[in-house]
């Protein structure tokens, strides 16, 4: 694929995703609910997982989420339908959550109220819906950036930050938002771009 189609795969993902910022709460929240399926394993995966469960995702009870899970292979069915059951009660405030003009303050709301999330699946919900200011900071981002970067691993949140701020001085200098740069380099990382 030439420079200008990648461009452009890019630039409908990002529009994909300021739509996706649009939508109700309950559809927020699956898309919420696909950030922490993504956490450890590939976004193939928890989308299958998005696509097999859908709304159930909004109602299920633990049990017959976590056996849905383990029905479609996912590894992490134990723990992961806890988190999600437990989520739910963030639901009503996904609409303001993303609507914020304090999108720092948005991500860290995410962290410290949602089971599951840290600051790369909540940086991934918030580039989903389509606020940009947050790279994806995962393993194809940062062996990217450990080759040209002296990057600490992603064990701690002073770590994550600390990763992020050298990904924002990158995303400045290209004068392109750190969601987006991601998206470029996530593609010449694996060919691809998912969510």
């Amino acid at each position: 694929m030439n420079d200008e189609n990648v461009r452009s795969l890019v630039s409908r993902k990002v529009e994909e995703f300021r739509a996706m910022g649009r939508s109700s709460r309950e559809v927020l929240f699956k898309e919420l609910v696909f950030c922490i399926l993504a956490a450890n394993t590939s976004a193939e995966m928890s989308l299958r997982m998005q696509e097999s469960i859908g709304d159930g995702f909004l109602y299920m009870s633990r049990d017959d989420l976590r056996r849905s899970l383990k029905e479609n292979r996912y590894r992490f069915y134990n723990v992961r339908s806890d988190f999600i059951v437990r989520s739910r009660s963030i639901i009503d405030d996904l609409p303001w959550i993303v609507s914020s003009s304090d999108h720092a303050g948005s991500r860290d709301y995410l962290v410290d109220n949602v089971y599951g999330i840290g600051y790369k699946e909540a940086s991934h919900f918030m580039r989903n819906v389509g606020i940009s200011d947050f790279a994806i900071l995962d393993k194809h981002i940062m062996r990217w950036m450990s080759q040209y970067y002296p990057v600490k691993k992603n064990t701690s949140r002073k770590n994550y930050l600390y990763n992020e701020g050298i990904f924002k001085e990158i995303s400045a200098g290209f004068g392109i938002e750190p969601g987006v740069l991601d998206l470029f380099i996530w593609y010449k990382e694996t060919g691809t771009i998912i969510k």
